[in-house]
Order: C-alpha cells, then structure tokens, then sequence
C-alpha cells in the first residue's frame, strides 16, 4: 500500500472536518428541538425520540459547544453532558428511549394520545414478551378508553405477579429439596468412609490377635448381628402379627397362611445357613457333622427306593 501525497491527506482531514461540521450541527438542531418541546411543556415526540437514538449511538454530541442559562460555553463531552444541554434529564430521555424500543412507535404514539404515564408504561414493560404483546400490538381506535386499557395493564400485571410468585415458590422448593439431598448425601458419604475407616482399623487390629483372640472377636461381632436380627423378630415382626390377629379378630380376614409364609422364609433362610455352614441343629458341644458321630442313625432308605421300583408310590 503506497503513502498517501499530501494533496489526498489534506483532502482526507477536509473530508473528516466537514463530517465532523455536519454531525455537530445535527446535535445543535436536535437540542433546539428538544429544548423548544421542553419550553412549552410537550412531551418528546417518537420522531424526536428517534433523532436521540440516533444522536446516542452515534455520539454526534462530542465536542458541541453551547451556552447554559448561566451564560457561560460549555462544551459536551457526555451523553448526560447533552441531555442536560437540551434541558433534559440522562434518566427521562433513556426511560423514554427504552419504551420506544420495548413498546414500539404505534403503541408510544398511542399512548401519549391516551395519557399513559411513566408508571403504567414501566408496568407495561416488565410483563413477559407475550402478555405485553396482548396490549402492544392491539388496535386502538380514537376513541379507545383509557380507564379500559389501565385495566388490562393492571390485569396482566396482577397475573404475571402471580405467575412469578409461583415460579419462585417452585424454585425455592427444589433449591430447598437439593439442599436436604445435598445434605443426606454428604451424610451417607461421611458415614460411608467413617465405616470405611473403622473397618480398616479393625482389620489391622485383627492382624495383630492372637487365633483365640481373632475368634473370640469375631464370635462378639457375629452375636451381635444375631441379636439384631433376634430384636427385629421379638420387636417389629411380633408387633406386626399381633396387629394382623387383632384385624382379624375385627374383620374376620384371616392372615394366619400370610403369617405362616412369613415364618417359612425365616425358617428357609436360616435352613439355608445350617446347610450351607454343615451345622447341627441343637449345639450341644460336638463340632463334628451329624453323620460322623457314634449315635448317628442313617435313615433307611431301602423301603421307599424298593417301592419306587415296584411302582407302589403310583
């Protein structure tokens, strides 16, 4: 890329000059504008509106000069600089700018023509998209009410309030429900490695007993689960088959083949155990099996296997 002669850079800064010339006599116009509807007490227009969005996001108003009703020259350096320039407040025009944008150019003009205040146009605005476009994008004749059109504001209003107060409440809920999940989680976990570290602890105690010692602990530690599961049946089980003998006794139901079955998986479990495990059934001192002691009586089994053959069990 070649440099530049002089020639097309004093024409380039002539060129930025006259722009600069023209975006600042469009801000001086726009404030004699807007200090003449301020004057006499108008409120600004949509068109107006529209200069001051166009004025804001250009930043045309850096560098005006003006005179305050002091008399004094002051130049703009600020978008608030200029608001107060024009007579205006920084907080009135965006607001007023912010309704424009939110609400639109029909329904702004509408509303000035009706006399809606800053007030209801703040509720207005807050409502969600499609509630406020109930209002927005209806028709307004000449003679619409205004009395009508601050009761649908004030309806949707209270709906919306509602609504939200809902969706708090949920919210809440479920943060509060986390939490008490959090919580018994973080319980279960801290339980869990305690276990965890008892357990190992025990186990290093174990390593370190003697065979009578090792198995006297681990006897305490067996009859204490037995005494557990005992409990449960003396307790819980006991207090539920007295509560089905007396719905019973009020009812006529009869539960005694439920209670019977309950009894039969207890039994089956612990049959289960004494097989498994090669355990007599009384403990009278003799670890040896039943089949291995002196008084032991096989059963005979020669009748009934004979009247197999026979065909007699037919």
């Amino acid at each position: 890329m070649t440099d530049l002669t002089m020639e097309q850079k004093q024409n380039a800064m002539s060129l930025v000059a006259k722009q600069m010339t023209q975006d600042l006599a469009e801000a001086h116009e726009a404030m004699g504008m807007l200090k003449g509807f301020n004057f006499i007490g108008k409120l600004l227009t949509v068109s107006s509106l529209k200069v001051l969005h166009e004025i804001k996001n250009s930043k045309k108003y850096k560098g005006l000069s003006y005179i305050n009703q002091d008399g004094k020259l002051l130049t703009v350096s600020s978008w608030a600089d200029y608001c107060r320039a024009c007579g205006l407040t920084e907080k009135k025009v965006d607001e007023d700018l912010l309704n424009l944008s939110k609400l639109g150019e029909d329904f702004l003009e509408n509303s000035q023509r009706l006399g809606l205040g800053y007030r209801d146009l703040r509720k207005l605005r807050k409502l969600p998209e499609d509630a406020r476009a109930e209002i927005v994008d209806a028709e307004f004749s000449e003679s619409a009410d205004k009395e009508e059109l601050l009761e649908k504001i004030e309806e949707l209003t209270a709906k919306h309030a509602q609504e939200k107060q809902i969706l708090e409440d949920q919210l809440k809920q479920s943060h509060a429900n986390y939490e008490a999940q959090s919580k018994v989680l973080k319980n279960k976990n801290d339980r869990i490695n305690q276990l965890d570290i008892e357990l190992e602890k025990k186990k290093n105690h174990i390593n370190t007993l003697s065979p009578d010692e090792k198995g006297g602990l681990l006897r305490k530690e067996t009859s204490q689960l037995s005494y557990n599961a005992e409990a449960i049946l003396r307790g819980q089980v006991w207090k539920a088959f007295e509560t089905l003998d007396s719905h019973t006794q009020e009812s006529g139901i009869d539960h005694k083949q439920f209670m019977v079955g309950t009894l039969a998986e207890i039994e089956l479990v612990l049959n289960e155990l004494r097989t498994a495990f090669n355990l007599p059934r009384l403990a009278d001192g003799d670890n040896r099996p039943e089949w291995a002691r002196e008084d032991f009586e096989g059963k005979d089994y020669d009748a009934e296997f004979n009247a197999i053959l026979n065909g007699d069990n037919q």
